[in-house]
């Protein structure tokens, strides 16, 4: 996948297609390598739909009043690990692939979260019974005095002892604590481990995703294992011509295999493959919308096949 930035246009070239040109070029560039994906955050949608991205999952932030996590004292522990790196990238690994829509971080990443000088992060790595169970990587910010937010940039919790262990770690912040923000799922299991229903959504930034190169995009995501079945896909792509046209998925122990060919009776916009390849929106929506023209057999086989928990990303970019 590849994650797109700060797109810009010069003052003086604006509303002259340059941003349209500059970016088409890319996904040509990007498509030439086989890279399978781009994802980005928008700054305005339109340009971007007509270049065959679309919504595609989302990125969630909470507010939670450190009172609310006053939870009796929690087994587990909470041990600080400044230079444990790799324990943190194994696990996130380990939470990505119970996600859609993740990143597997490279160096910037990481880097961004650790911080550096007067702005390093607090890491933690979560233990239950003595094994890592989660981590937690956050900051404190001022607010009125004596009170200070706890700014959760990563964490993850494994069970649920160890998401106990996490919100009682932040209820022991009671005395200075003001606010826990932390993002996560559009669901997030964690606070369901909360009595009350305190929390509210602070942030809400729902981001888009191309699929870039349809095979490799294909054959490159999960599957449900039982899913043991064929699609004769129809794919439109005004912009990538080499997606268009007819393809034939195969589904067989978790794995996809794509070749060109078939009827053709599925017939999907690739912005509206990116929304089901994501598990954003299921078959019947993408039909309401008119991405997606399909019989009830078909729209059912897409539904096994692309199911999947809801996308959200915990990084921005």
């Amino acid at each position: 996948m590849s994650g797109v930035a700060g797109v810009v246009v010069t003052p003086h070239a604006r509303a002259t297609g340059a941003g349209s040109k500059a970016m088409t070029a890319l996904l040509r560039e990007l498509h030439a390598e086989g890279v399978a994906l781009s994802t980005l955050y928008p700054a305005t949608q339109p340009i971007y739909r007509r270049l065959g991205y679309e919504l595609a999952g989302v990125r969630t932030g909470y507010r939670v009043p450190v009172g609310a996590c006053e939870l009796k004292r929690q087994p587990g522990t909470l041990r600080p690990a400044p230079e444990e790196e790799q324990l943190f990238d194994s696990l996130a690994r380990e939470r990505a692939k119970q996600a859609n829509g993740h990143l597997e971080r490279n160096g910037f990443f990481w880097r961004r979260l650790w911080g550096k000088g007067d702005d390093t992060a607090f890491r933690y790595i979560i233990e239950v019974e003595g094994k890592p169970a989660g981590f937690l990587i956050y900051r404190t910010k001022r607010t009125e005095f004596p009170l200070q937010d706890l700014l959760v940039a990563d964490w993850w919790a494994a069970n649920d002892k160890a998401a106990r262990r996490l919100l009682a770690f932040f209820g022991e912040h009671r005395s200075v604590g003001a606010n826990v923000q932390i993002f996560g799922a559009p669901m997030e299991p964690l606070l369901f481990c909360l009595p009350e229903q305190k929390w509210k959504v602070d942030t809400r930034w729902e981001w888009m995703t191309r699929i870039v190169h349809l095979p490799a995009a294909l054959q490159a995501r999960g599957y449900p294992v039982m899913a043991e079945l064929e699609i004769e896909l129809d794919i439109t792509d005004d912009v990538l011509a080499d997606n268009q046209g007819r393809w034939r998925l195969a589904l067989e122990k978790g794995k996809g295999r794509v070749t060109r060919g078939g009827s053709g009776r599925v017939k999907l916009d690739i912005r509206g493959l990116a929304a089901l390849y994501s598990s954003a929106l299921g078959p019947s929506d993408l039909a309401r919308l008119g991405y997606l023209k399909a019989g009830v057999a078909d729209q059912a086989a897409l539904a096994q096949a692309f199911a999947g928990p809801a996308p959200w990303l915990p990084d921005f970019f």
